[in-house]
């Protein structure tokens, strides 16, 4: 094991705020990336579960980002094993319907940021096909 120093923690803690799922990027990657960089920024273990699960979701895909926020809401006290847990089927269930890993509501290769999906008919399209899969989701959970 390396010994840390606090330059090396300060490199792995940067890393960590600008690691990206990005699109297309199928989410058990970015998963191993993520617990990685989080194991070697907070080796001493003093991180919350929020801390873990927001440094987790801030940079996944849009898609998988909107179905889990629906779903966290309806959870007290989530943690980040059960995030990953959740962001898994989510993707899982996409392929499985979609018969791909690319983002639901992507275009060609990149996705709109969220300020710019404004659209009535995209708006109604989100919310019914994540609605449908928090339904399905929840279910498993039951």
């Amino acid at each position: 094991m390396k010994f840390k120093t606090s330059i090396l923690i300060s490199k792995w803690h940067i890393k960590l705020e600008k690691r990206t799922q990005g699109s297309g990027k199928v989410v058990t990657e970015y998963v191993k990336a993520i617990r990685k960089l989080i194991k070697q920024v907070d080796s001493e273990r003093n991180w919350t579960e929020e801390q873990k699960t927001y440094s987790f979701t801030k940079e996944l895909r849009t898609d998988l980002l909107y179905a889990l926020w629906s779903l966290l809401i309806l959870k007290d006290n989530s943690t980040i094993d059960m995030t990953i847990e959740l962001v898994q089927k989510i993707e899982d269930n996409q392929r499985m319907h979609l018969g791909s890993t690319l983002p639901i509501f992507a275009s060609a290769s990149v996705m709109a940021p969220a300020s710019q999906m404004t659209t009535t008919s995209f708006a109604t399209q989100t919310q019914d096909s994540n609605k449908q899969l928090i339904d399905r989701l929840i279910a498993n959970f039951a």
